[in-house]
């Protein structure tokens, strides 16, 4: 068997092995919550080059079928059916990035209307003071437009300074544009079908930014303040299409313990690993194209 038959099956196995097993060993990298932003960048990393691989094998798969096909029928219809499978993926990345940008801008809209309907308005530009008892806190983000929405539950459980925290790590979000890398993560997870589609990556950036956010408004406020602050949200429910900062407390308030500082060397080391990854795909490419 030539070397360029391997090119088709091979990213293949890539993009398999990225989207259903990849995922389950790099969360069991507890040392990845200590350099958030590298981490965020391997997940990007990984869900990027399956895409690459899946697409790219079944070009390479098509163009292998046009210039020699294979004498079996067998052989030939389950190399059909790969690439138009890669070409399913295709139109559904293409339709999943134009809808989810099109319904969250939606919903996040019709969400902010709503809220400046409802909510006091603070002195502070973008805030909002909703009235009810139970403590909420979350953003609406936009690129103009965009919304801190408490609760005046949150306003009374909160000592001064925690509320400061909450009003910090929300800010980081809206600043970081956290929900387009969140948006960006749902749209690629959509465009694979649900038998090779993996939650992990989605559910584990949701966490990172919230790490990011809580980096930031640790250095504003404090550790202990922060720490204070989720604890007392913890288990709040906020919408869907909003970023809050109650969800997932446990691991980030343990990681409050540590002194702040992020170890470099590590993160060098995730951003390298990321860039491997999507380098593979075009080195195996490569490698196929120097020997056709």
């Amino acid at each position: 068997m030539r070397l360029e038959d391997w090119v088709g099956p091979l990213l293949a196995v890539l993009a398999l092995v990225l989207v259903l097993p990849g995922p389950q060993w790099v969360r069991r990298w507890s040392f990845l919550q200590r350099v958030p932003r590298a981490a965020t960048v391997l997940w990007q990393a990984g869900t990027v080059t399956a895409l690459i691989a899946i697409i790219s094998a079944g070009a390479w798969i098509v163009v292998e079928l046009i210039r020699t096909p294979p004498q079996s029928p067998v052989l030939l219809v389950a190399l059909a059916l790969f690439g138009l499978f890669s070409l399913n993926v295709v139109l559904r990345l293409t339709w999943s990035v134009i809808s989810v940008a099109r319904e969250t801008g939606r919903r996040r809209a019709r969400h902010r209307t709503a809220v400046d309907l409802v909510a006091q308005a603070s002195a502070e530009g973008g805030l909002r003071v909703l009235a009810q008892a139970v403590p909420v806190a979350y953003c609406l983000p936009g690129i103009w437009d965009s919304r801190v929405v408490l609760s005046q539950g949150t306003l009374d459980t909160l000592a001064s300074d925690e509320v400061a925290a909450v009003l910090a790590h929300e800010r980081a979000h809206l600043r970081a544009r956290h929900d387009v890398v969140l948006d960006f993560f749902t749209a690629v997870h959509k465009a694979f079908p649900h038998w090779v589609r993996s939650d992990i990556a989605l559910s584990e950036s949701r966490e990172l930014v919230e790490m990011l956010a809580d980096d930031v408004a640790r250095k504003q406020v404090g550790a202990t303040s922060l720490a204070r602050a989720l604890v007392a949200m913890a288990g709040t429910r906020v919408p869907e299409h909003t970023l809050g900062a109650g969800g997932q407390v446990l691991r980030r308030v343990r990681r409050l313990q540590d002194d702040g500082q992020k170890p470099v060397l590590l993160a060098a080391a995730v951003y390298a690993l990321a860039a491997a990854l999507v380098l593979s795909p075009v080195v195996v490419l490569g490698l196929g194209a120097a020997v056709a």
